[in-house]
């Protein structure tokens, strides 16, 4: 291995992260810890089991400093350029955000999400059990899922539980199936044996995009695709790969309601058409309606749990796209 490959090495970084905000080091031991947030002048926060609360630790801005540069260096960049402040990548079990005091009045700052091991992710059983959904609910999904074979978006704002919600979906399909997935970072985790996980590489030359292997998937045979989240130029190839027959695809969305992800998707497609490329709205949204059978909405909550405030996630809403309407909305059924 040289050592242009030790310093891409996803582990190597990933240690060497640990190591320079060794503070938090504890934190990211712990199993029912999903995320660390430090703020300027080196106070941490923690979310621990839907609870979030302010530790005793510090971080120093020069361990934060470190910690960026190690993954600005697997990154070919320099995170102390004027030009490239803000570092955002995916290392390991690791997702890791942060930016310099040239843009965070105050200090530095980072936020770091934990993956979580896959022994350690809820089942369908688990999130019945913890109130994240009702047993109606999951017997529903599973019924979409396993039976009826039809295409699932998972929808819901940041830390809503659509990762969540993807993983214990695809722990219900087992058997003779060829699945691949399509991520940014490793966090979705499948049982068949025949199974492909696609994983983007932005420090490719040239980069490697989700809409690359999107496309790449299409020739690879799957039975499913699931993307880990729509957000980009991969959604175009995204809605026609679940309008040609690859049923039982599923994918997740930022979006505050079962109909406002139907709109994102809308204003996403459109704006990943092919180059001089342009296709009516009410066009769109049929291709959209037929190739979207099922949005699933996961929300958050805030709850006091004995004085103390702690998020709660659950499914809200579960709503079959029947169509579109005369009136040009989307004809949706809550089931």
């Amino acid at each position: 291995m040289t050592e242009h490959d030790r310093m891409l090495n996803p582990a190597v970084i990933e240690l060497s992260i640990r190591r320079a905000i060794a503070p938090i080091a504890i934190f990211l031991q712990d199993v029912d810890v999903t995320e660390v947030m430090i703020n300027p002048g080196g106070l941490v926060f923690v979310e621990r089991a839907g609870e979030i609360f302010k530790s005793d630790v510090r971080v120093s801005d020069k361990e934060i400093e470190q910690a960026m540069n190690s993954i600005s260096a697997s990154m070919g960049r320099d995170a102390r350029s004027v030009k490239s402040p803000i570092v955002n990548a995916s290392v390991g079990g690791l997702r890791v955000a942060g930016v310099l005091s040239s843009v965070s009045d105050g200090g530095h700052t980072m936020s770091i999400r934990r993956h979580q091991d896959p022994s350690h992710r809820p089942d369908i059983a688990q999130l019945v059990a913890w109130g994240a959904m009702t047993q109606h609910q999951a017997g529903i999904l599973a019924d979409l899922i396993l039976n009826k074979r039809l295409n699932l978006v998972i929808a819901g704002g940041t830390s809503s539980g659509k990762t969540t919600v993807t993983n214990a979906l695809l722990s219900l399909i087992t058997g003779n199936e060829r699945l691949i997935t399509i991520e940014d970072a490793r966090e979705l985790h499948v049982r068949v044996e025949n199974a492909l996980n696609l994983i983007t590489s932005p420090i490719a030359e040239p980069p490697v995009t989700a809409r690359d292997l999107v496309k790449l998937c299409m020739r690879m045979r799957p039975d499913r695709i699931v993307l880990g989240e729509t957000r980009g130029e991969e959604t175009y190839d995204l809605i026609r790969a679940m309008n040609s027959g690859h049923d039982g695809t599923i994918t997740t969305i930022h979006a505050s309601s079962a109909e406002g992800a139907l709109d994102a998707l809308e204003m996403l497609f459109q704006m990943s058409l092919p180059a001089n490329a342009s296709m009516p709205s009410d066009v769109v949204r049929q291709f959209i309606s037929r190739a979207v059978h099922v949005v699933v909405y996961a929300h958050r909550e805030i709850v006091d749990s004995g004085g103390v405030r702690k998020y709660r996630r659950f499914i809200r809403d579960i709503v079959l796209v029947k169509g579109v309407l005369e009136n040009g909305y989307y004809d949706l059924e809550k089931i």
